[in-house]
């Protein structure tokens, strides 16, 4: 029995070798024909034409460009005063609070400027004028100075905002720029404002130029001290031609895009941009109104491609 099966194990290892000799000799004798063999079938024919390729496109129409300035400001009052204390001394009392109206010769506070060999005389410190504390900096048993203010009472008349601006935006903003402004406290609501007043000189520690803005708050809604946010307007531009920055491409410093032709074909242009307000950007040559220009899919394009537009 194991002589049998030893018979058959070698005769199966014959087959095997003579299919490997003859795999073998089909490679060497006609390696053309098995290379053919290997070759993937192609995918598409050279009759099947050119290739589309699908793009987003968008058609220019004249728009309307306002460049702005956006900033956080400070509400002042123009008209407070300071008061100050005659002498040196500890702040011995507060006859006043912050907000509190006080009348012309109203008494503030006191000092007492005693020191040892000196006989005490209490000094009482007067509001100059009518109006509103707008500043109590002190707190009762500080040590008070003739060179610091006590109080500060401020009229209340025209509130103004002041706001500083970067030097690169100074060229852009003058007498009568019109700025929109924006409070916490009042949500949803915008109040109307305009420059009035620009500081001769830089603040050379922050390169920023402070502008000074007139409010218009007929309901006097607006109070001493807010924050509010500032959008001042700038430039503007109407009816240019402007295009969507994603839309640009760069060849070195040239700008370029792509248009789509009455052929169906992409079509290389090249730009010039000019100002640039938020996420648009005017083309002051190279394109014109009516123009199909290509928003997504232009780095894929040359100059003829055929294009196919999706909607």
């Amino acid at each position: 029995m194991k002589q049998k099966h030893s018979k058959k194990h070698i005769a199966g290892l014959i087959v095997l070798i003579i299919l490997i000799i003859a795999a073998t000799a089909l490679v060497v004798l006609n390696p053309f024909q098995y290379l053919k063999a290997l070759q993937a079938t192609p995918v598409a024919s050279e009759d099947e034409g050119p290739v589309e390729v699908s793009v987003r496109v968008m058609k220019l129409e004249r728009v309307d460009l306002q460049n702005t300035i956006v900033g956080n400001g400070n509400v002042v009052d123009p008209s407070s005063i300071d008061v100050y204390s005659e002498v040196t001394g500890t702040l011995t009392s507060l006859a006043v609070k912050l907000g509190q109206k006080v009348e012309k010769d109203q008494v503030i506070a006191t000092v007492d400027p005693s020191r040892a060999g000196v006989t005490y005389k209490e000094s009482v410190i007067k509001s100059p004028v009518s109006g509103t504390v707008l500043l109590l900096p002190f707190v009762q048993g500080s040590v008070v100075s003739v060179q610091a203010p006590v109080a500060r009472i401020g009229l209340l008349e025209d509130l103004e905002v002041v706001l500083d601006i970067a030097e690169r935006h100074i060229g852009t903003v003058g007498i009568g720029t019109k700025a929109r402004l924006s409070f916490k406290a009042y949500p949803g609501q915008v109040f109307d404002a305009e420059v009035i007043r620009l500081s001769p000189v830089l603040n050379p520690a922050t390169r920023t130029l402070e502008i000074t803005l007139k409010v218009q708050d007929p309901d006097r809604k607006v109070k001493s001290g807010m924050f509010p946010s500032v959008i001042l307007n700038t430039e503007r531009l109407e009816q240019v031609v402007a295009i969507p920055r994603s839309a640009l491409l760069y060849s070195g410093s040239q700008a370029y895009t792509f248009t789509v032709g009455s052929d169906g074909l992409a079509h290389k242009k090249l730009i010039e941009v000019g100002l640039q307000v938020g996420d648009l950007v005017q083309v002051t040559s190279g394109l014109s109104v009516g123009d199909t220009l290509i928003v997504q899919g232009q780095s894929l394009m040359t100059e003829g491609t055929l294009v196919r537009i999706l909607q």
